[in-house]
């Protein structure tokens, strides 16, 4: 495992393309939050991490998840909340407002909320719950099996054969093969070959059954180590479903629900990551994630409402 991971490093930089500008922690750096007092910080939507010149709604969460820590001592993030109310302009000064909600401290579970503005209005509202995954993991002890992850090894999709670089235009098409996918500083090896690439149906009268379903490999392109904060970054950033289905410029979140069950394991650099979308009506969709550890070891759950816009 540890040499595919060198293996897909090294893809990054094929000749005759430029090298990323990515050292280790480069989310952390474009994602700061700056404390001004009594629950409120100054952060960025920064451009470096946007999709086509828009906003990136795990960017955006990463940066409100860090505002929400720190209103709690409790250690790991176990649930989020996100509704996005208006598109927030990349590389503009905006505030967190952080609010602790539960009456008093808590051993087991708090919540906070934390509103994204920029220039005084809404951009998203999260509500994020903290508690203690290894404590609830000890205490409860009962793990129903869950869906195994059906993702090709790293080794299938590193072949000896030249990966495709490809960014959100190229991925438009509508049959790739396995990809090699870099959009700024994350990256994912996409298996398309083995994935649902039925044309999706444009007409709403069409009640035949349909669903566009991506998987693969996901990390940030200068390897950073994994924690919930990331995993809640990748399962927004991974390239929608639906674009090897209908060409689109973006899909942009309108709603983002994730539950976290576990912890990356230490120096987990990639995770394995499968999205469906099963529902498409009159240009608004659905995208089910689910995010395993490299033993199949089930880390988070997502489910996103999203639009479809045109090129």
């Amino acid at each position: 495992e540890h040499a595919a991971r060198r293996a897909i490093h090294s893809s990054l930089f094929l000749p005759g393309r430029r090298a990323l500008s990515c050292s280790l922690g480069s989310i952390d750096r474009h994602s700061k939050i700056f404390n001004t007092g009594q629950g409120t910080f100054r952060t960025t939507a920064s451009k470096k991490f946007s999709i086509l010149g828009n906003p990136n709604g795990g960017q955006l969460t990463y940066a409100a998840l860090s505002a929400a820590a720190t209103q709690t001592d409790l250690p790991d993030i176990i649930s989020l909340q996100a509704t996005f109310c208006k598109v927030a302009k990349t590389d503009s000064e905006s505030e967190l407002v952080a609010r602790r909600l539960t009456a008093k401290k808590s051993k087991t579970q708090e919540r906070v909320s934390v509103s994204y503005q920029q220039g005084g209005d809404s951009m998203v509202e999260f509500m994020f719950t903290f508690g203690d995954i290894e404590v609830n993991s000890v205490r409860r002890g009962f793990s129903y099996p869950s869906e195994m992850a059906h993702v090709p090894p790293l080794t299938h999709l590193t072949s000896p054969d030249d990966p495709k670089l490809v960014d959100y235009s190229k991925f438009l098409d509508e049959k790739m093969g396995h990809m090699l996918f870099i959009a700024k500083r994350h990256r994912f090896l996409v298996d398309t070959e083995d994935s649902s690439c039925t044309l999706f149906h444009k007409h709403v009268h069409d009640k035949a059954s349909r669903e566009s379903r991506l998987r693969g490999w996901g990390g940030h392109a200068d390897e950073k180590y994994l924690e919930l904060q990331d995993i809640a970054y990748l399962l927004d950033a991974f390239p929608p479903p639906i674009l090897s289905q209908e060409p689109t410029s973006w899909v942009p979140t309108i709603t983002y629900n994730v539950n976290f069950f576990s912890k990356p394991p230490p120096k987990t650099s990639l995770v394995k990551l499968d999205f469906q979308t099963r529902v498409a009506q009159s240009g608004t969709i659905n995208c089910d994630g689910m995010c395993w550890d490299q033993d199949d070891n089930i880390i988070a759950t997502s489910r996103q409402m999203a639009r479809v816009w045109k090129p």
